[in-house]
């Protein structure tokens, strides 16, 4: 950086000596030295604006030695390169002022044509760069999202899916039919087991009746015959229901659910951590004094982040 910005001041005081030299009416030195500083390879002038001047030193010095078509020539480069230049009239003549109006004059149309040029590409850089900007927001939003959000990926069983009672239903995300089959099927095996229990109790009481010789054992005989009619009524109905719901669950089968679920976004902290130096510094005390970034008792002051 800082042999950077010495080359600059060189150059700059280069530039002042040639123009020294142009004042001084030394007009063979001002050409060889501003030549020099405009040298496309060697030439240490680099900021716009020095160059431009250079160019106008060069043509005046090229002028006051009549050769008008050379400095018509570096005129021509100095206004493609920098159309609006103004010439500072205290430092060349009227002389050269003049020839520098007139060139502008005849380049008029190539001037008006390359200043269009110009600010036609800072409108497509303009929005480049504005493209770019968005680009760079769509993506860190894109970011943020994904950051934001973790898939679960659920695989099923169609083993699960052979389960009566909707099982194979629910998995399927098929919530409303898994418990319409639930809840029939559970009615079907109450139903089955409240009939059972009443051919059982039935039977029973037609046995204490044989056994004591009672009129009413045909009547419970009668009852107990109905309620096992009804026991296997609701049994068939249970398993219709049931292959029912296992063939639709196998037919309508989902073999994975993917559920998309929000996260907060990880915190960013920054916490200073002190890390021991190795080297020789550390060892003998003369690291303290090499930089900012140590410390009177040997350690590197850093930052940690955390995720």
């Amino acid at each position: 950086m800082a042999v950077g910005e010495r080359a600059r001041a060189d150059a700059v005081s280069d530039l002042e000596k040639a123009h020294n030299a142009y004042v001084a009416r030394k007009y063979d030195d001002a050409e060889a030295r501003l030549r020099a500083l405009l040298d496309p390879r060697a030439g240490t002038l680099k900021d716009a604006d020095n160059i431009a001047d250079a160019r106008m030193y060069l043509g005046a010095s090229l002028l006051a030695q009549g050769k008008k078509a050379d400095a018509e020539a570096v005129f021509e480069q100095l206004l493609r390169d920098k159309p609006d230049y103004q010439p500072d009239s205290l430092r060349v003549t009227l002389q050269a002022t003049d020839a520098l109006i007139d060139v502008r004059s005849r380049m008029r149309e190539e001037l008006a044509e390359l200043q269009a040029e110009r600010v036609r590409q800072a409108q497509e850089e303009r929005a480049r760069a504005d493209a770019e900007r968005q680009k760079a927001a769509l993506r860190l939003a894109m970011l943020e999202k994904l950051a934001s959000e973790e898939t679960v990926i659920q695989v099923n069983s169609r083993w699960l899916a052979l389960v009566p009672f909707g099982v194979g239903q629910f998995q399927n995300g098929q919530t409303a039919l898994g418990w319409t089959f639930l809840a029939t099927e559970s009615l079907l095996v109450a139903g089955s087991a409240v009939s059972q229990v009443v051919k059982i109790y039935n039977e029973g009481q037609m046995n204490s009746a044989i056994d004591s010789g009672s009129s009413t054992a045909q009547g419970y005989h009668a009852r107990a015959q109905d309620a096992y009619i009804v026991t296997n009524v609701f049994a068939a109905g249970f398993a219709l229901v049931a292959i029912a719901g296992v063939i639709h669950a196998e037919a309508t089968f989902v073999p994975l659910h993917m559920d998309v679920r929000s996260r907060p976004l990880p915190a960013v902290s920054l916490a200073p951590i002190l890390l021991p130096l190795v080297g020789r510094g550390a060892r003998d005390g003369a690291g303290a004094a090499e930089g900012p970034a140590m410390t009177g008792e040997g350690a590197i002051v850093g930052v940690r982040g955390r995720f």
